[in-house]
């Protein structure tokens, strides 16, 4: 999810990822260095659809309880359902937060919040959904590190639009957060390293990991950096998108007779754990349509690209093209038709048809979003203290 602006909330606003979900204690720190780890990695759950987010838990209060929380990139706060919760979920492994049952909870200034984010809607990437409620500062732990005294919010309405809140009724942000920064205010206190990574990558027993205070070696053999160019967000260069043998350059196009196969767009795209899907400018969608449509044996491929969600063979899924993100010193993100044309979607009249996984990002974050259809082949590694992010090949093995 991306926060549509930073604003004070005065005025509005490594973990298992497994198919069956088992909500573990925290791992300690000492475990983790005789496995040979480098930071903690815990448990976690979640999926591109239906809950089209991947979440962990985080304890919070005295004494400490578990509440599942969205891990988003593209947002800074510490939000959890709150007792009474007006359109929140309650069901299992949701948790409504009552800080009169908390120790170490007391109200905090401007005691009220309202934040607004999109992607949230799976139905419009581009829609604004809010959450508002109570402000308090409680003792917080994440990953067996902790705790800490910091803000958080208890949400007492949620706009009925938030898809990813139907299913986990929380979120942690890793960005801009302050005092509401879990992440942040762990390491400020020195608990752990300024470094944070995620894979997401779905599998037979677990959908991936979080690690929180480095890099866990068993996850990836090799890990690849490029520069951290965002501003506020955590982006990357995008240098071109390839579909099979086309080239789409996402740079200023040298002249207007280059329009068609390059196109002027902006060079960053946002790291956003918090959206589902790939988001580009749409300026970038017919160019790409016409890269990957130009192969006229492929099925319904205009159709596709006109947001129609159709039944398709596994041949016919298979003759699509792979599609690579090209990023600066030679990192390439590989995506193959599977995670472009999605079985699962809201948008879909049958369970069977596939959409496709690419949308206009309209004027969320700049428009251009890397989510986690691309992340999910990666160990994706957020090395704030080097200013640098890094992709690694998932290791199915481990």
């Amino acid at each position: 999810m991306v926060a549509t602006e930073e604003r004070p909330r005065s005025h509005g606003r490594t973990a298992r990822l497994g198919k069956h979900v088992h909500f573990a204690p925290p791992r300690s720190r000492v475990v983790e260095g005789i496995l040979g780890g480098n930071g903690s990695s815990i448990p976690a759950g979640g999926d591109v659809w239906p809950t089209a987010i991947y979440y962990t838990t985080v304890q919070i209060g005295t004494p400490p309880q578990d509440f599942p929380v969205a891990i988003d990139s593209g947002s800074g706060d510490l939000d959890v359902s709150g007792k009474g919760c007006v359109g929140c979920v309650t069901i299992p492994p949701n948790r409504e937060y009552d800080h009169a049952s908390s120790k170490t909870s007391h109200p905090r200034l401007p005691f009220q919040f309202s934040n607004s984010y999109q992607t949230c809607d799976l139905k419009d990437p581009t829609a604004v959904c809010t959450i508002t409620g109570k402000l308090y500062t409680d003792e917080v732990s994440l990953a067996g590190f902790g705790p800490v005294s910091m803000g958080l919010g208890s949400i007492t309405k949620q706009t009925s639009n938030f898809d990813q809140f139907k299913v986990i009724d929380g979120v942690m942000g890793f960005t801009q957060g302050g005092k509401e920064d879990v992440f942040a205010q762990l390491v400020a206190a020195g608990k752990c390293d300024n470094v944070w990574s995620i894979c997401m990558h779905e599998g037979s027993v677990s959908n991936g990991t979080l690690t929180i205070g480095g890099v866990d070696p068993r996850l990836s053999d090799k890990v690849d950096y490029v520069k951290d160019v965002g501003q506020g967000f955590h982006s990357v260069h995008v240098e071109s998108i390839t579909i099979g043998g086309s080239s789409v350059t996402a740079s200023p196009p040298a002249s207007p007779a280059d329009v068609g196969s390059v196109v002027q767009v902006g060079k960053a795209a946002i790291l956003d754990t918090g959206t589902n899907i790939l988001l580009v400018p749409a300026t970038l969608l017919k160019p790409l349509q016409a890269a990957m449509c130009a192969d006229s044996s492929l099925a319904s491929c205009s159709d596709l690209w006109a947001d129609k969600c159709l039944p398709l063979t596994d041949a016919q899924l298979a003759a699509y093209p792979p599609m690579s993100l090209d990023l600066d010193n030679g990192v390439k993100l590989a995506m193959t038709a599977k995670d472009y044309l999605l079985l699962g979607s809201p948008l879909a009249g049958n369970a069977g048809n596939y959409c496709l996984g690419i949308k206009d990002g309209g004027d969320a974050g700049g428009g251009f979003i890397i989510g986690d259809t691309t992340m999910r082949n990666y160990y994706l590694v957020f090395d704030l203290a080097g200013g640098k992010i890094g992709w690694g090949p998932v290791n199915t093995a481990t």
